[in-house]
């Protein structure tokens, strides 16, 4: 099943788990995802919704319902891992007269997955359901949707209820709002509305780091942060002059991305420097208010080009006078510097952008950060090639905008939001001294 956005695909995969299970006896039924927090977050979630309004309904579903486990006897259960904890081998072992497999987020399993659930569909009363969004044409997802020895289906966000008539009549699911949304921040000839509105696989997108799927699976679900209580917040501001580009703000902790802001250049208005660093001031101060700890060290990473050039400056003045704490660590980052392997990449920003592809494939990035429509769509629309010395190359702002696209300010906030740079007690010290400049360099 290929579908839109908020289009209920886990409600439906949880109602047929919970009725395979309890007309089929003995039977299994395995559930997977690309990420734990997908299995637990979302379909395990509504397992367990479907699970508890059948018993206020008077009718007990039975067994014992754990968080990824549903068990009736030996023979008899349900069980959900992430394709993280298992390979291939993992499916092994599992027999039953009556299975029932349910991959959700199918465009996000590897390969590796797809071959363990492949190896325990033979034979007997076998049944597999992938559900997900068609978010790329590569994997087994979309090889399926090729293959007419599958029962295949797509949902448009217009098949869905509140589409069908007139005002919303399923809280929760995609309406008529979120699409002309859609339609403004993405355009309709964009990838994005193809796959997250139409329900349809993309044309093309071979040449982009970041696939749709992960951003997806990062954005997805419900999230918890499990790091130190002293782990740093890390803020980054990708800053822009004049035109049509935003300054944007971005805010972490540990691996979750949980705020954000943009400015206009109308915004700055004529004070630009002196604005951007009060506004990433009170910004930085709003971020350690939403995690409740105001005394937090503080890693920033400004844009040093253009006017992101004297904002960091400016911030070690501050720094330097009492106006903003000395556990704040500023750095200055640049796209266009040396790459930390330039053997590999042509610049920084190229690295950059890279290192937060392997840190979202790897579900070492996610939030309600990657659930921003401006972020999803900057993400997954900037190209790379490779050249003639075999480095890889970040699509350059000037080619991106002569495609029809706004500057790709979000996502490089995004981009250097993810960079890592480990703060240490011997970095706070004041402006000129060797530590402080060791500090702010990339």
């Amino acid at each position: 099943m290929a579908s839109c956005n908020s289009a209920g695909k886990s409600f439906l995969a949880a109602r047929i788990a919970a009725w395979f299970l309890n007309v089929y006896s003995p039977s299994i039924v395995i559930t997977t995802a690309p990420t734990d927090r997908q299995v637990r977050r979302i379909l395990w979630k509504e397992i367990h919704n479907a699970y508890n309004k059948a018993v206020e309904k008077g009718n007990k579903l039975g067994g014992e319902l754990l968080t990824k486990e549903w068990r009736f006897a030996e023979d008899h259960f349900a069980l959900g891992f992430s394709s993280k904890d298992y390979d291939a081998t993992a499916f092994q072992g599992i027999h039953s007269p009556y299975l029932l497999v349910i991959a959700d987020e199918g465009a996000g399993l590897s390969e590796s997955v797809w071959e363990g659930i492949f190896s325990i569909l033979k034979g007997g009363h076998h049944r597999l359901l992938t559900i997900g969004n068609p978010t790329t044409i590569e994997g087994q997802f979309y090889q399926i949707f090729q293959n007419e020895n599958w029962w295949t289906t797509y949902i448009s966000a217009y098949d869905t209820p509140n589409l069908q008539g007139q005002g919303i009549k399923v809280p929760g699911l995609i309406n008529r709002e979120d699409i002309e949304n859609a339609k403004i921040d993405w355009g309709e000839d964009s990838p994005l509305f193809k796959s997250r509105i139409l329900g349809q696989f993309p044309d093309s997108l071979q040449d982009t780091f970041i696939p749709l799927h992960v951003v997806d699976q990062a954005g997805a679900g419900e999230w918890s942060n499990n790091v130190d209580k002293d782990e740093p917040l890390h803020v980054a501001a990708d800053l822009a002059r004049y035109g049509d580009d935003e300054s944007v703000f971005t805010a972490r902790h540990g691996q979750l991305g949980f705020n954000w802001e943009s400015l206009s250049a109308d915004q700055l208005g004529t004070l630009g420097i002196m604005t951007a660093a009060g506004k990433l001031v009170a910004f930085v101060k709003k971020s350690l208010d939403i995690l409740g700890e105001k005394s937090l060290p503080v890693i920033i990473k400004c844009d040093a080009v253009g006017l992101g050039g004297g904002v960091p400056d400016r911030l070690r003045e501050m720094k330097a006078t009492g106006e903003i704490p000395n556990n704040w660590l500023i750095y200055d980052m640049s796209a266009g510097s040396k790459a930390r392997q330039p053997e590999k990449y042509v610049d920084a920003g190229t690295e950059w952008w890279k290192g937060l592809a392997d840190k979202l494939k790897a579900d070492m990035a996610f939030g309600p950060l990657f659930a921003n429509k401006k972020v999803q769509s900057q993400l997954c629309s900037r190209k790379y090639e490779y050249t003639s010395a075999d480095k890889v190359k970040l699509e350059s702002k000037d080619k991106i905008k002569s495609r029809g696209l706004p500057s790709p300010d979000w996502g490089d906030s995004v981009a250097m939001l993810y960079v890592e740079h480990r703060y240490h007690k011997s970095n706070m010290t004041g402006v000129g001294s060797t530590h402080a400049k060791e500090a702010i360099n990339w």
